[in-house]
């Protein structure tokens, strides 16, 4: 199982969570590439068997600058039935909590990909709680790549 997780963090919120994620999925015996989302090639993609997605989302529900250009690439890519999932931390203050993860979301549908688990958003810091949530997603990524 070669699993992507690419991630954007400014606070190093999302970069812990993401460390976490790939190590649960790491100890249930998944290949994992964790990398930031700035440094990833959308149209790579494809190439791995699930991609989960991590994002904050930016002042008024916004997709980060960082990962604009990997979220416009996402339009023009063909994700083949790429399984994938969704994450990421924001602020329930903001009166457009997580609107960036919906948005990836969206797009990666869009982009012909399947989604395998709701997506995740956190509020603030993540808690034991929200860690096992992004568990949660973990198990459902793994349960299906096993079933092919």
């Amino acid at each position: 199982m070669n699993i992507l997780i690419a991630y954007i963090s400014m606070t190093g919120r999302n970069k812990k969570i993401a460390e976490h994620l790939a190590d649960y999925l790491e100890e249930h015996n998944a290949d994992v590439t964790l990398k930031q989302m700035i440094d990833t090639d959308a149209f790579d993609l494809d190439s791995y068997d699930a991609v989960i997605i991590e994002t904050y989302t930016y002042n008024d529900g916004e997709v980060p600058d960082e990962a604009k250009d990997f979220y416009d690439d996402l339009e023009d890519v063909d994700l083949k039935r790429t399984k994938f999932a969704v994450l990421g931390s924001s602020s329930k203050e903001h009166l457009h909590f997580g609107r960036a993860v919906d948005y990836f979301t969206m797009r990666l549908n869009s982009s012909n990909g399947e989604q395998v688990s709701d997506s995740v958003k956190i509020d603030q810091d993540p808690n034991e709680d929200d860690f096992k949530r992004v568990d949660q997603l973990g198990n459902y990524v793994l349960k299906s790549l096993n079933k092919d």
